[in-house]
């Protein structure tokens, strides 16, 4: 690999390493008067997580973006407006493996995303 390529892929992971650890929630709140089955809905929301793992996402080294966390921050968004339910209607999570292969093999930037209703 040249000079210029490893430059690149420096700033690449400056940038990853900034992000790690990144936790952001959504909320949607206007409901236009209309229910849900289970009850009133307080909000849509919809949580994403950042991080870096090792081994292709095994193991969080800088945050946390496994499933189990963003589920549980986004139970905790969903109390917060004052929830006793939820209805989750979309997980993903995802280890970007193939970004800086074989880089990133080891230290693997990974994203997670969970969405649903927050019900009374």
């Amino acid at each position: 690999m040249h000079f210029k390529g490893m430059k690149a892929m420096a700033m690449v992971l400056c940038a990853m390493m900034a992000l790690t650890g990144c936790s952001s929630t959504k909320f949607a709140q206007d409901w236009n008067g209309v229910t849900s089955p289970d009850g009133t809905p307080t909000a849509h929301v919809s949580t994403s997580n950042m991080a870096l793992h090792l081994l292709v996402g095994k193991q969080p080294l800088a945050g946390d973006a496994s499933l189990a966390k963003t589920v549980d921050d986004f139970t905790a968004a969903a109390k917060s407006t004052g929830a006793t339910k939820v209805r989750i209607v979309q997980s993903n999570c995802r280890a970007w493996w193939f970004l800086l292969f074989p880089f990133t093999l080891v230290i693997t930037p990974v994203t997670s995303n969970v969405a649903g209703d927050a019900i009374k």
